[in-house]
């Protein structure tokens, strides 16, 4: 854990990146967006950027609905050799991937049973990162928190989110 600190939060997102990132969440209703953000890996809090991602749910929901029984009205998939090469490539440039942003819509800012199947299995975190939801209510963002894994079960947290 200590290559990977911001796992565990708090986390300080910069004011800026905080509202692309809502921003993001309302043009992407009434489906879920995702993302990737950043900082650099001296301060072990900060947030100070984000990228955005395309959230591919639709396309697999389409191309099997009996596997991926969800649209990106409930669900994001993001793609994950997209996302390995970004954590590759943020570990090495000194401005690695802390969080993994997305939003629900019409719904609260918990993270659900299905993100947690997602991000966590048999006690291990998936991805080196915390969790960031955005709740948008009828194209509204509402709230944001952060989420957390807990070592050891596949369960999260809520962590301290601070704005800078």
């Amino acid at each position: 854990m200590s290559e990977t600190p911001w796992i565990a939060g708090p986390i300080a997102i910069r004011r800026d990146v905080l509202d692309a990132i809502r921003a993001h969440a309302i043009e992407s209703y009434p489906s879920e967006c995702c993302g990737l953000a950043t900082g650099p890996a001296t301060d072990a809090s900060l947030v100070d950027a984000a990228s955005r991602e395309t959230n591919e749910a639709d396309k697999y929901h389409r191309l099997d609905p009996e596997q991926f029984p969800r649209t990106s009205r409930e669900y994001f998939k993001i793609n994950e050799l997209r996302a390995q090469k970004a954590f590759i490539r943020g570990r090495e440039g000194g401005q690695p991937v802390k969080l993994i942003y997305h939003s629900h819509c019409d719904a609260g800012d918990y993270f659900s049973a299905e993100d947690a199947a997602t991000f966590a299995q048999e006690g291990q975190l998936t991805w080196p990162c915390a969790y960031l939801v955005v709740s948008v209510r009828e194209g509204v963002a509402i709230s944001q928190r952060v989420w957390v894994h807990v070592p050891g079960t596949n369960d999260f947290r809520e962590a301290e989110l601070c704005i800078v």
